[in-house]
């Protein structure tokens, strides 16, 4: 899971870099934009693996504890994070990107979407609440018993889906956006042990293709307004299935080796946080690719080239006493004894004579 969602950030990246692309170039329908449509339509899968990974980890019972020691621990990884980069994003939005329009930042504190990415730890936030009682499930409940909770909440967040987008009835807001991907959080642990076989990760494959192309024909030449945006949600069908298949290919490729990218992993968080900070200044003063060879660039270099300032980034402010807990890393740790010296014996006072006696004639299987 290390690796993968190292490979999940760098595809989220990408798609906030491509988003404005595929959104504004698409009067011409041409090369350009086709690619850009391809190439965001093949990493939709990213969001609902980084729910699936948090679920699977978060409902494991041997990493459990009792519900006040979760949440509490959570509310440094999730809680202070949220607040912070909320105000950071809010200030970000209002004097840098919208300085001059009627943008309303407690509204969009309300919808738990303020800025582009930071609607996903509102989700986090949401799940977390629930996931006391979602251990229920993988503690007592059946493997049947999971997967059907699993795919029945999953069915009712692609239903409030297509009713929201499609017919505009609902909206999601800071109370309700983390329900429809509960499907995703609990289906995470339901299929975090299943290995595929070669056999089953070459129809995995055909399912995550498929899937991609579905989505990216379907947001080029569907019905209504072009390019019609339903397509790219993260629980619309061709996304859903990405999903699921990426999920199962990433362990089955990734469950060996993979070191650089376990280095890497820690600060897949600060990325998420740090990315647009950096992406919208720098696209800004490039500008929107038009061509072929400027889609790559935005789809694939810079994508990495950010990753790859905000790895640095992270990497120092985690070592900054202050500075670490707004990266959720602030929070109590366990001691650690240092590896350098080794650990002192316990005292044992001098057994009996009888009882050496007694150890040497009738030893312990289970001691030894």
């Amino acid at each position: 899971m290390n690796p993968a969602r190292v490979i999940a950030i760098v595809a989220v990246v990408a798609i906030h870099s491509l988003g404005t692309v595929v959104e504004t170039n698409f009067a011409d329908m041409g090369p350009d934009w086709w690619l850009a449509n391809a190439i965001d339509s093949a990493c939709r899968w990213s969001v609902p693996v980084f729910i699936m990974v948090s679920g699977a980890l978060a409902l494991d019972p041997e990493r459990g504890s009792k519900p006040r020691r979760f949440l509490s621990k959570r509310v440094w990884r999730i809680g202070i994070p949220l607040v912070f980069w909320t105000i950071v994003y809010v200030l970000f939005r209002r004097f840098y990107l919208e300085p001059d329009s009627d943008w309303n930042p407690g509204i969009a504190i309300l919808t738990g979407s303020p800025f582009v990415q930071l609607y996903f730890l509102y989700v986090l936030a949401g799940l977390t609440l629930l996931t006391p009682f979602f251990r229920l499930l993988s503690v007592h409940g059946s493997r049947r018993l999971q997967w059907g909770t699993g795919l029945i909440f999953l069915g009712i967040g692609m239903l409030d889906q297509w009713v929201s987008m499609i017919y505009d009835v609902g909206e999601a807001n800071i109370a309700t956006r983390f329900l429809p991907m509960a499907g995703f959080y609990i289906l995470g642990w339901v299929l975090r042990d299943i290995v595929l076989s070669v056999r089953g990760a070459m129809l995995a494959w055909v399912a995550l293709l498929t899937a991609i192309a579905g989505t990216a024909v379907w947001a080029g030449l569907g019905p209504g307004d072009k390019p019609w945006m339903f397509p790219y949600e993260y629980l619309a069908p061709g996304v859903v299935v990405s999903s699921l298949a990426a999920y199962l290919l990433l362990h089955f490729h990734l469950r060996r080796g993979f070191g650089l990218l376990h280095r890497f992993y820690p600060y897949s968080f600060g990325v998420f946080l740090l990315h647009p900070l950096v992406l919208y200044p720098v696209r800004n003063e490039m500008g929107l690719p038009d061509t072929v060879p400027g889609v790559l660039l935005h789809a694939v270099i810079m994508p990495i080239a950010y990753t790859i300032v905000c790895t640095a980034v992270t990497w120092v402010a985690v070592k900054i006493p202050g500075v670490r807990t707004v990266f959720g890393e602030g929070g109590p740790r366990n001691p650690r004894r240092r590896l350098d010296k080794p650990p002192t014996p316990p005292r044992v006072s001098a057994p009996a004579a009888g009882e050496v006696h007694r150890r040497t004639q009738d030893p312990d299987p289970q001691g030894a």
